[in-house]
């Protein structure tokens, strides 16, 4: 399925944030997360899942709307949210270190 600017995913930065609390924003277990993950970094985890993306800059978290740390936008069709999040985790936990 290719990329649809309607119906597309968003991921935000604050999803992957291990400095971040589940009710700042953090999706995912401690285990699956990086400190301060940029949008490189989750548009290589959405390449690695041959995903098309769209990197969007100057977007803010809506909890959070002070800090503009952009967001990144990925096709749905292939997979639900809930499986995208731990898989980019993983790839951004590999990539870390």
């Amino acid at each position: 399925m290719a990329y649809d600017d309607d119906t597309a995913i968003v991921l935000w930065p604050e999803y992957f944030d291990s400095g971040l609390t589940r009710a700042q924003g953090r999706r995912l277990p401690t285990a699956l997360c990086v400190k301060q993950p940029s949008l490189d970094m989750i548009a290589k985890g959405a390449i690695l899942l041959d995903l098309e993306y769209r990197v969007i800059e100057d977007k803010s978290y809506p909890s959070d709307w002070p800090s503009k740390r952009g967001c990144v936008r990925v096709e749905k069709g292939k997979m639900k949210k809930s499986e995208i999040l731990p898989k980019i985790g993983e790839i951004l936990v590999k990539n870390q270190k």
